[in-house]
C-alpha cells in the first residue's frame, strides 16, 4: 500500500512539470543582420587594365630665391629627371597684380632648366612653377596659384633717397627763392669798398642722382678803390657791378656728398661777361653739414668760402662762413675777408625765412654786412 501510494505521487509531480512547460512560449531566434552592400566599383584609371597608358610626370628640384636686385631679371633655375614628359612653365605676377603670366622654362647650356621673370620693382613678385602632361592635365611641382612663393625686393638706392626726400618735403618738388645780400669792408682812407647781391631762383627736385636743377638772375652793385696807398688814395673808386642770368645743377655722387655746378652769362660794367661756381657737401644739404665752394665772375673776380652747417638747434637751421672775396672787382692788392654766421627757419612746412649777419675787412678796421632771404615751396 505505501510502495503504491509513493509511485501515484511520483506520476503527480511529472504530470504538473508536463502542464507547466505546455503553457510556457517557445523562445524564437534573432534575425540575421542585413547584408552588407559591396562597395562602390572605383573608376577605371589609366593602365594597362583600360588600354590607355598613363602620362609621364616629371620629378621637379627648384631652389627659390628669396630677394632680388631691384631692375635686375629673377633667374629661375630647375633640376627635371624627365625633361619632355611635361611642358614646364612659371606662372608670375607683381605683387597686387592680379593677372597672371606665363614664362616657359628653357634647357640651358649646363645641362639644367631655366627661366627668366622679368626686372622686379619693390616690393617684389611672386611666382609658382606647373607643369602640363601629355594628357593635359596641370601638375603642381612648386607653391601653387593660391600660395605663390614671394620674392622680396627691395628698392635701389636711389630710389630710396627719393622716398625719403618726398616725404621730408612733403612731396614739394618746386621753390622759388629771393636773397639779398652784402657786405661793407671799409677803408682806412674812408673810401666806399662794398658790394650788394641780390638773386632770384626757381628750383626743381627730382630728388634722383640729378637731385634738382635751377635757374634765376641775379644783380651785383658795388664800390671799390682804385688804390690803397697813401699817395693817390684821393683818385676815387670805381662803380662796378654785373646783371646775369644763370643755369644750375646739383649733383648727389653719394647719400651724403653733394656737387653744386652753375653756369651765368650777362653784362657788367665792361660788356657781356659770365660767370662759373661750383660747391661741394659734405652731409645733408638739409641738416648738419660743411660747403667749400668758389666763384669766379669774370670783371668782378672771384670768391671762395667754407661753411659750417648744424641743425642741432631745430627747428632753427644755422651756419656759419669764412668767405674771401674780391667783389666788387677789387684793384687793390689786398682780397675782402670776413665771417658770416645765418640762421633759417621754416614755417608751416612751407615757407623759408633766412638772415645773416657779417663781419669783415680788405684795407683797414672790420665793418659789418649782412643779408635776408625768403622761399616758397609748392
Amino acid at each position: 500500500m505505501k510502495l503504491t501510494t509513493t509511485i501515484l505521487s511520483c506520476l503527480g509531480v511529472v504530470l504538473l512539470v508536463g502542464a507547466a512547460n505546455a503553457q510556457a512560449p517557445t523562445a524564437r531566434p534573432s534575425a540575421p543582420p542585413p547584408p552588407t552592400p559591396p562597395p562602390a566599383a572605383a573608376p577605371p584609371t589609366a593602365g594597362p587594365e583600360t588600354g590607355a597608358p598613363a602620362a609621364p610626370h616629371s620629378l621637379v628640384i627648384h631652389v627659390a630665391p628669396l630677394s632680388s636686385r631691384a631692375g635686375a631679371p629673377v633667374e629661375l633655375e630647375a633640376m627635371l629627371d624627365a625633361p619632355f614628359a611635361e611642358k614646364l612653365t612659371a606662372r608670375w605676377r607683381a605683387v597686387g597684380e592680379g593677372e597672371w603670366h606665363d614664362v616657359a622654362f628653357e634647357r640651358s647650356s649646363a645641362g639644367g632648366w631655366y627661366a627668366s621673370l622679368p626686372a622686379a620693382v619693390s616690393p617684389g613678385l611672386e611666382y609658382y612653377i606647373r607643369g602640363v602632361d601629355a594628357n593635359g592635365a596641370e601638375v603642381a611641382h612648386f607653391a601653387s596659384a593660391t600660395a605663390p612663393h614671394m620674392v622680396r625686393v627691395d628698392p635701389a638706392l636711389y630710389d630710396r633717397l627719393e622716398d625719403l626726400d618726398r616725404r621730408r618735403e612733403l612731396d614739394q618738388r618746386d621753390q622759388i627763392a629771393i636773397e639779398v645780400s652784402g657786405h661793407n669792408f671799409g677803408n682806412r682812407y674812408d673810401l666806399p669798398d662794398r658790394f650788394v647781391r641780390g638773386e632770384a631762383t626757381y628750383t626743381h627736385r627730382l630728388w634722383r642722382q640729378l637731385h634738382h636743377i635751377a635757374f634765376g638772375f641775379g644783380t651785383i652793385w658795388g664800390k671799390t678803390p682804385v688804390s690803397s696807398t697813401p699817395d693817390d688814395h684821393m683818385s676815387g673808386y670805381l662803380n662796378n657791378g654785373m646783371r646775369y642770368g644763370f643755369g644750375e645743377v646739383r649733383v648727389r655722387v653719394h647719400p651724403s656728398v653733394f656737387l653744386d655746378g652753375r653756369v651765368a652769362l650777362g653784362v657788367s660794367q665792361d660788356g657781356f661777361d659770365g660767370g662759373v661756381r661750383g660747391q661741394i657737401i659734405f652731409g645733408k644739404p638739409w641738416r648738419s653739414s660743411l660747403f667749400i665752394g668758389g666763384e669766379a665772375i669774370g670783371d668782378l673776380k672771384a670768391t671762395a668760402w667754407v661753411r659750417l652747417q648744424w641743425d642741432t638747434a631745430a627747428p632753427f637751421l644755422m651756419g656759419a662762413s669764412i668767405v674771401r672775396t674780391n667783389l666788387p672787382g677789387v684793384v687793390i692788392s689786398s682780397a675782402g675777408l670776413y665771417i658770416a654766421y645765418d640762421v633759417a627757419y621754416r614755417v608751416a612746412n612751407r615757407f623759408t625765412l633766412k638772415a645773416q649777419v657779417s663781419y669783415g675787412a680788405r684795407d683797414g678796421a672790420s665793418h659789418i654786412g649782412g643779408g635776408l632771404a625768403t622761399a616758397v615751396d609748392f
